[in-house]
């Protein structure tokens, strides 16, 4: 039972959780070279995690379900952790995180009333993460002096996050109401209790 569960693919992912409080620490001590390393190791491990899953073929249930949670511990850190540094605006973060909170607050709310239903990511929601987590790279980039990685060029990044994440979250809003905002037409109709 423990070898299902902690398979290789399992401890990358909570390896990548791991991550988390040291790169926290790294951007409040404005060691952004350590933190950029960090931030890489990260990134890496999330390709990683994934390829050792279905090369090894141990796609796991524990897998599907922490993969996602530890990339949204490592945004949802990163956003607050430079927000306080004005390494971003805050107004960015509260953006990023109030939509993740309505798309998961959606989803629960779907679970309870219709029972489980997948919710997967649209190709929109999937270039807004893409944006979000570029934004994070760039400013970390800055923070760090690499070459070329410009505050003007950070705050490029800051608006195509903000564009996308409100481009997406009025998508998951339409997503849902077209999919979920109908009775179904399955069966016989139900009597309704007047």
């Amino acid at each position: 039972m423990t070898t299902r569960i902690l398979t290789p693919s399992n401890q990358i992912t909570l390896l990548r959780l791991l991550f988390v409080p040291v790169f926290a620490i790294l951007v409040l001590d404005q060691s952004y070279r350590a933190a950029l390393a960090v931030l890489t190791a990260a990134a890496i491990s999330d390709v990683l995690d994934g390829t050792v899953a279905r090369l090894l073929k141990q796609v796991s249930p524990l897998g599907v379900a922490l993969d996602p949670i530890a990339d949204k511990i490592l945004m949802t850190t990163a956003y607050l952790t430079l927000a306080f540094r004005d390494a971003l605006p805050w107004w960015l973060t509260i953006l990023v995180l109030s939509r993740d909170m309505a798309i998961i607050l959606t989803a629960l709310l779907i679970s309870l009333v219709a029972g489980y239903r997948p919710f997967y990511p649209t190709s929109l929601g999937k270039a807004s993460t893409v944006g979000q987590v570029a934004t994070i790279f760039a400013a970390v980039s800055h923070g760090a002096h690499v070459p070329h990685i410009s505050a003007e060029l950070v705050m490029i990044f800051v608006y195509l996050a903000a564009a996308l994440t409100l481009a997406s979250g009025i998508h998951y809003l339409i997503v849902v109401r077209q999919r979920y905002g109908h009775p179904q037409v399955d069966g016989p109709a139900e009597p309704s209790l007047k």
